[in-house]
């Protein structure tokens, strides 16, 4: 069966909702990649880095109040967030072969919700930060939502377009007066004439 849109089954998990949680995960990656290129980074660090950040960045989003929509179940390492009442994590992995256990398996935060499965319907969720093969495609989201039987119901991706960072307002720089420049013909006795000038002389 082919995976659904997840607003079919939970109509909390509108596009807009699923664009700005996948928008701030991708900020985070893009922003390590800029930050950690030296030549003692490695994927480790990298991979690490960009979870914490991804990690403290929802956090962040759901503690600022501006997203009525976005809760905080669980603020672990095993971060657990809702949208509406839908408990959500997300993961750095492969979304079509995971092998994390945010994709894999329920956290304890999540038995609640799958209490009321309904047979066919998406009862885990997960947003999933897909670098394609290697590592080398360009990122994007795929959120993923499971059965209690775990197959995929649900499935939706991320545009992969890349947002400039911009830190706070930037003003452009001031304008400077230039003079106007003072243009005439060189005078002969200034000393400054050429060679061919000279020599005609």
């Amino acid at each position: 069966m082919k995976p659904q849109p997840p607003s079919s089954f939970k109509p909390q998990l509108t596009v807009d909702r699923l664009q700005a949680v996948s928008s701030w995960l991708l900020e985070e990656l893009y922003a390590t990649e800029d930050d950690l290129s030296r030549p003692t980074d490695s994927g480790y660090t990298r991979g690490c880095t960009t979870f914490g950040r991804q990690r403290s960045r929802l956090m962040s989003e759901a503690a600022s109040g501006k997203y009525p929509w976005l809760g905080l179940c669980n603020g672990g390492n095993d971060l657990v967030f809702t949208i509406g009442d839908v408990p959500c994590r997300f993961s750095n992995d492969d979304p079509s072969n995971p092998s994390k256990d945010a994709v894999l398996t329920s956290n304890r935060y999540q038995l609640d919700f799958m209490e009321f499965a309904v047979p066919g319907e998406p009862v885990r969720f997960c947003f999933v930060i897909d670098r394609g093969y290697n590592g080398a495609a360009e990122p994007r989201v795929v959120f993923l939502g499971f059965t209690a039987t775990n197959e995929v119901a649900c499935r939706w991706v991320s545009d992969t377009v890349r947002m400039l960072r911009v830190e706070g307002v930037q003003p452009l720089a001031p304008s400077v007066p230039v003079a106007k420049p003072q243009v005439g013909p060189k005078r002969r006795d200034s000393g400054e004439g050429d060679g061919a000038t000279e020599a005609v002389q």
